[in-house]
């Protein structure tokens, strides 16, 4: 027996495929005529099982439209949950009549259907269509000006770029979110980005704002203040930045951006995956060392007090403000995965009677982020192409 492996990469995704090669002694000497109809009797000089095949009856077939089908997953990941409407390919079949086997062999390197644009990296998932897209958001359209719109930045609406201080609003967001402040309750940004930069990148009069994953707030007519409890640890933060000057984050290819309440420890770009991986390894270990608290996100490992502060209880501060009785929070990390378990909460609790989780689709983001949220778009066009359905309400 040999083993075949052939490995592809489809929008950074790898699939390998793996097969089975079973080597034959004989060539078989005798091959039915029509490909499809068994031989009653055993293959003389072949390796294959002597046992006559049996006739079985003709199954009947139901064709379906594929436009009944909501969404078709196609999951590298083989810990993926498969959602209802899924549907499973079967293997190619003859361009014949159901009962018309074909009189060749078919081969599996014909021409392929032409990729989905909305087919988008780490599963090769089929995301949302535009019914489906229409479906969810209909409930924030309809009460737009009751509705308050959260909003993260970084691979939400400015694309992940190889250094911080290069990420920029996709275009086209600035007019509709411009838009959106006059009609909706509330359009706010949560990031985790310190709350100066984040202002100062965004720059949109009329946003609240949410800094340093909701350690920092700025409400719409008030001064910027710190979540409860943050302030106590920030000499706490500043000392330990310290313990990790740059030239020794170099080692592993790594840098730290100090963001007052909080530090990021960047690897993207890291020239030894490898060696970054076990640097932040140790940094992780000396900050809960310190009773700070490490957390990882997409090529970054965050430092934090000791708080219990995240974004999603930045939502319910700013939701509690504005009175708003229906809420989207769109977002494409594990920690904006808080906002939508809090939204949810509301919504259990009566607090709030719509709550949409939009999920910003990526090769980075983890499959339990995208099966946490409601619905999911391809990248930050996608979330644009969102902000531009609910501004034409």
């Amino acid at each position: 027996m040999s083993i075949a492996t052939a490995i592809s990469r489809r929008a950074n995704a790898y699939v390998r495929a793996v097969v089975d090669m079973r080597a034959l002694t004989h060539s078989p000497t005798f091959t039915p005529t029509i490909a499809g109809i068994p031989t009653s009797s055993a293959v003389p000089h072949s390796t294959l099982p002597s046992a006559p095949c049996a006739s079985v009856a003709n199954v009947a077939v139901k064709m379906i439209a594929a436009s009944d089908v909501a969404v078709a997953t196609f999951a590298s990941y083989a810990s993926s949950a498969m959602s209802s409407g899924t549907i499973t390919m079967p293997p190619p079949t003859p361009n014949n009549a159901p009962n018309r086997p074909a009189r060749r062999p078919i081969s599996t390197s014909g021409r392929r259907a032409p990729a989905d644009r909305g087919a988008v990296l780490g599963s090769v998932a089929v995301t949302a269509s535009d019914r489906r897209l229409r479906d969810a958001l209909a409930p924030l359209r309809e009460r737009l000006a009751d509705a308050a719109l959260f909003c993260d930045f970084d691979g939400t609406l400015a694309p992940i770029v190889a250094r911080p201080e290069e990420a920029r609003l996709l275009d086209g967001v600035r007019p509709a979110i411009e838009d959106l402040i006059a009609r909706a309750r509330l359009v706010a940004f949560v990031s985790g980005r310190g709350l100066a930069d984040l202002e100062s990148r965004v720059a949109i009069p009329g946003c609240a704002y949410a800094g340093n994953h909701g350690m920092e707030i700025h409400r719409v007519g008030h001064e910027p203040e710190l979540a409860e409890g943050v302030a106590a640890h920030l000499a706490t933060v500043d000392a330990f930045a310290g313990r990790w000057p740059a030239e020794r984050l170099a080692e592993g290819g790594l840098r730290m951006e100090a963001k007052g309440a909080t530090l990021s420890i960047h690897a993207r770009g890291a020239p030894d995956p490898d060696a970054a991986r076990l640097m932040l390894a140790q940094v992780a270990s000396d900050a809960l060392d310190h009773g700070l608290v490490p957390t990882t996100g997409r090529e970054v490992l965050e430092v934090r007090p000791p708080v219990s502060v995240d974004k999603g209880s930045a939502v319910r501060t700013l939701l509690r403000d504005s009175g708003a009785r229906v809420a989207m929070y769109i977002g494409d990390d594990r920690t904006d995965a808080d906002a939508w378990r809090i939204m949810r909460q509301m919504r259990t609790d009566g607090a709030l009677d719509v709550a949409v989780g939009v999920a910003v689709a990526s090769g980075e983001v983890p499959p339990a982020v995208r099966e946490a949220a409601d619905i999911e778009v391809p990248g930050p066009p996608g979330a644009l192409k969102v902000l531009r359905h609910l501004a034409r309400a």
